[in-house]
């Protein structure tokens, strides 16, 4: 008889590529889906609790000591619809809508135009310590009711278009603007930082990521990619897992990254996050990365989840986990967080078939 083991040491197992005895299922879900869970199932359980998680996500807390007045200093001219709010750390303004889960967003750097008014910009001391006081306690603590533990989040990139806006920041990047440069030496400056912080927590996994790709195909090119972004993602990844060697890394960026793999796999990480399948072919990349690479998501928010019935979600997640939890490496989830139009009844198909198969 098989000895049972620990969850937490069964998902690192998983996340290692170690023979785990069971699939780990985890997932979260849009704010339009939190309102139907809670409607489903009441108001008072949380998602993690009534799908018992295997793995806990936790994060920095606190605003910053001193939030400037965005409005005087970024959008004094007018340029904001009524109902914006104002993100009090970095100054984006973004209008939202309750009845669809879209996003109009407006960005505070979009009319610079010198690295000096980058160096003038109110940058959020997301690196102070004061954000981390008590995380580490919180992250012993999940430990101790056996769960594996993220702590979020590292922002390569999205973070700096949310400034400048995409198509400026891009148009940056591709004239070579000392703006561009400049913004990435800050985003360098704080993400090392925030990664030995993070790393301190003693947490078993850091998240990191942004989006560098459509489901076509990147964002960039490669030598952009590298010149821009590799850096700071590397050398955070590194400080990080110099402090702790045996810390994980789990990266998210959605769209087809298959061609951007090799290079994350460089600049270290161990977890790739959603792998969509509606964008690349997830099975082929488990078949060429399987050995080196753990894979997390996979159920298609964009095709079976919505679309399908329950018995085609229910085959879609056996199928998947055969084949991505060959050997380990498999962390099960959706492709991104569950939206408003997914069906509760393929929502608990999709749940259900993780827990039942996936523990053989």
């Amino acid at each position: 008889m098989i000895q049972q083991i620990g969850v937490r040491e069964n998902f690192l197992r998983a996340a290692r590529r170690q023979f785990p005895q069971w699939i780990p299922l985890d997932f979260g879900m849009s704010r339009g889906a939190l309102r139907n869970f809670h409607k489903e199932i009441g108001e008072d359980i949380s998602l993690n609790e009534y799908f018992k998680f295997d793995g806990a996500w936790l994060g920095p807390c606190g605003t910053r000591l001193s939030a400037p007045d965005w409005k005087t200093l970024y959008y004094a001219d007018g340029s904001l619809p009524e109902g914006c709010r104002i993100d009090p750390e970095w100054g984006k303004a973004s209008l939202y809508n309750h009845d669809s889960d879209d996003q109009m967003d407006f960005f505070p750097l979009r009319n610079i135009s010198c690295a000096k008014e980058v160096d003038d910009f109110p940058w959020p001391d997301e690196a102070a310590a004061y954000r981390f006081e008590g995380l580490a306690e919180k992250v012993a603590a999940k430990k101790a009711e056996d769960h594996a533990v993220f702590v979020s989040d590292l922002q390569f990139f999205e973070s700096l278009w949310g400034l400048r806006g995409f198509e400026a920041l891009m148009i940056d990047m591709a004239e070579k603007s000392p703006v561009a440069y400049r913004l990435f030496d800050r985003m360098y400056e704080i993400n090392i930082a925030k990664a030995e912080l993070i790393a301190k927590t003693g947490c078993d996994i850091m998240q990191c990521g942004s989006d560098v790709a459509t489901q076509r195909g990147p964002l960039m090119s490669q030598t952009m990619w590298r010149e821009y972004i590799l850096p700071v993602m590397r050398d955070s990844i590194r400080a990080a897992k110099k402090i702790n060697p045996e810390l994980l890394v789990i990266y998210h960026s959605c769209g087809n990254v298959s061609s951007m793999i090799d290079g994350f796999i460089e600049a270290g990480i161990d977890i790739m996050d959603p792998c969509q399948p509606e964008a690349m072919d997830i099975f082929e990349l488990k078949r060429r990365y399987g050995k080196v690479l753990t894979f997390h998501g996979g159920i298609g928010v964009q095709s079976v989840l919505p679309g399908g019935t329950p018995e085609q979600v229910r085959d879609t997640v056996r199928k998947t986990i055969d084949i991505m939890g060959d050997g380990g490496g498999y962390l099960c989830s959706s492709s991104h967080c569950l939206g408003r139009d997914i069906p509760w009844r393929n929502i608990m198909a999709f749940a259900e078939t993780v827990m039942e198969y996936g523990h053989p």
